[in-house]
């Protein structure tokens, strides 16, 4: 089952896309269980993200599942899964395009050897860099508190 636990995770890559695959499986469990005589793909086309649409159809067939509690079962297994994946809460000075949140995330990854959620802040006060909070831990590597350290505008008369 985990193959198909890692086909959704990666598509998620921030704490937005995270909640959105949440609602989607919290609506896929109820429409499971709306119309017993429909296939899966007849219940929610159109109703949930194709994506995961297309997982669940995966689902039924290489695993065999005949039984709506099966489905449901691996719906619940999909959601906690999705809710144990680490995140990492980051504050940047700009908003980011969905190229630049890829590459951001892919670093992160890589640096730490596994799949990590953002949750992207926008803070513009801190003029560039980034705050970075993870496992408790957090690291200002913002412009703004270098800026501070030098006690410049401090000399400035304004």
């Amino acid at each position: 089952m985990r193959g198909f636990f890692i086909e959704i995770e990666e598509k998620i890559k921030t704490k937005e896309d995270l909640i959105f695959y949440l609602e989607e499986i919290d609506l896929a469990g109820e429409l499971i269980l709306k119309n017993i005589k429909s296939s899966t793909a007849e219940k929610m086309q159109e109703k949930i993200s194709q994506d995961l649409v297309d997982l669940l159809i995966k689902v039924e067939e290489k695993e065999k599942i005949k039984d709506l509690n099966q489905l449901s079962f691996f719906l619940r297994l999909l959601k906690k899964h999705l809710l144990s994946l680490p995140q990492i809460k980051m504050e940047i000075a700009f908003r980011p395009n969905e190229k630049t949140v890829f590459k951001i995330s892919r670093w992160l990854e890589e640096e730490l050897g596994k799949k990590i959620i953002l949750d992207l802040n926008v803070n513009y006060s801190i003029v560039a860099g980034a705050i970075i909070e993870y496992e408790g831990r957090r690291v200002d590597f913002s412009l703004a508190k270098e800026i501070k350290k030098t006690k410049i505008l401090e000399k400035i008369e304004l």
